[in-house]
């Protein structure tokens, strides 16, 4: 488990991010990466603020808004606006610019953003609900109150977005995280849980 408070914080002008793993001059050489995925960040981005054109290489990322509207431009000629409920994926393996910034001048934009090692070879788009099935791993929203069982993988990475969840006996708040290894385990949540699987069984 780790806890929202035990988090690395970047703020810049416009944006505040918080990070679940090590990122830029926030380093810990034992919280670099679980599996593939080396990034979790949760940002908060101002009105009319965001991120400038950038390059990324040998990597996938995923996008998901908790409120407002994601603008996204690439180096392909893209630009799409992504809200609630939909997932957007970018393969940048082998190279793809972009920008990314708040659509809107009045309201703020709360979104996560995971970070993958590899991805397709060619520069790859997505739109889509979850479940969202990309390389060898799975990206998916539990909002269910109930419980929900999800099978064992060799990593399965649960970040709680907001609200409450109990996991493997332990209460998560929003901000928690929890990692685990080759073992099934039950999620009960009243709030929105983002899990990363991958693995063998990472669409069981």
């Amino acid at each position: 488990m780790r806890r929202a408070a035990d988090r690395f914080e970047t703020v810049q002008p416009g944006i505040t991010t918080r990070h679940c793993f090590s990122s830029g001059a926030h380093y810990d050489r034992d919280n670099i990466a679980f599996g593939t995925l080396i990034a979790l960040d949760e940002h908060v981005v101002a009105p009319g603020a965001g991120f400038g054109w950038h390059a990324h290489r040998g990597v996938e990322i995923i996008s998901w808004v908790l409120q407002g509207t994601l603008r996204h431009e690439d180096s392909t000629g893209r630009v799409e606006h992504v809200g609630l409920d939909t997932a957007q994926y970018q393969s940048a393996r082998s190279g793809i610019e972009h920008a990314e910034r708040n659509a809107s001048d009045t309201e703020a934009l709360h979104l996560l953003q995971l970070v993958l090692l590899g991805g397709p070879a060619t520069p790859a788009y997505l739109l889509g609900a979850p479940p969202l099935i990309v390389g060898a791993g799975a990206f998916t929203v539990l909002r269910a109150p109930g419980p929900v069982e999800l099978a064992a993988s060799s990593h399965l990475h649960l970040f709680l977005a907001r609200g409450t969840a109990r996991v493997a006996g332990q209460t998560l708040q929003a901000g928690d995280s929890a990692r685990v290894r080759e073992m099934a385990l039950s999620v009960e949540a009243a709030g929105e849980v983002i899990l990363w699987r991958s693995g063998e069984s990472a669409a069981g």
